[in-house]
């Protein structure tokens, strides 16, 4: 049974664990919660990577990782080719925003992009359309938002309907905190189709699993040991 370990640096791994958990039940994992280094959107390509090998060695030390998923489209953009480059045994999947299943039932003047400063700036697919007529925008403070509030979820809905304003029918979330504020914009922008990375990431890892005899062992692993439990709950949830 392969160990697969999920990294981000809040909650929004949790929606990536929980739908890894539902595709691919034949793993064990562990979601690491990098909350001692909230925001990765808004930290430099050289910090995250350094911030990535510490994690790394440090993780391995007591799970001994076959593959490391990047559950956060920031950390995918800024360190998987460096990483899958100095550790070649190991096989890393990466999160990249919904931007083509969008297209597929989209004109691109019909779809908004939203995610973290550092995923718009250095995120490979989003570049092959920066000059498209899909609309970009950063929202870098929400993902710490949704940690803070994550079992009061309707506190962000004020700023969200401001950031949300304007016409648009398609929406692909660039940083897997926003699926947990799904409802709330759905709430707002009711016509709206919502495109996320989570069963793109979860049918990837499927791709590398030879054994699917079922059984699964989850662990989320937080320094803060009242965050771990609100993440288990938020898992549970």
């Amino acid at each position: 049974m392969k160990n697969v370990l999920l990294i981000d640096s809040g909650s929004g791994g949790v929606n990536i664990l929980k739908e890894c958990v539902k595709v691919c039940p034949y793993s064990n994992y562990l979601l690491y919660c990098d909350h001692e280094n909230l925001p990765y959107g808004e930290k430099s390509k050289a910090e995250l990577i350094e911030i990535t090998e510490s994690n790394l060695q440090k993780i391995h030390s007591f799970f001994k990782f076959d593959i490391v998923i990047f559950a956060c489209n920031t950390l995918t953009a800024t360190v998987i080719d460096e990483m899958r480059e100095k550790y070649k045994n190991i096989t890393f999947i990466g999160t990249v925003p919904a931007i083509k299943p969008a297209l597929n039932e989209f004109e691109e003047k019909d779809i908004l992009l939203i995610a973290t400063k550092t995923t718009i700036k250095n995120n490979k697919l989003i570049g092959k359309y920066r000059n498209s007529e899909i609309k970009f925008k950063a929202l870098s403070r929400l993902a710490p938002l949704i940690d803070e509030h994550l079992d009061e979820l309707d506190l962000i809905y004020p700023y969200l309907k401001r950031q949300l304003s304007g016409d648009f029918k398609a929406l692909v979330l660039g940083c897997t905190h926003y699926k947990a504020v799904e409802k709330t914009i759905k709430e707002i922008k009711p016509n709206v189709k919502i495109f996320d990375s989570a069963n793109g990431v979860a049918r990837r890892l499927l791709s590398f699993i030879q054994d699917r005899t079922f059984g699964y062992q989850v662990q989320i692993y937080c320094e803060n040991s009242e965050l771990r439990a609100k993440f288990w709950w938020y898992y549970n949830n």
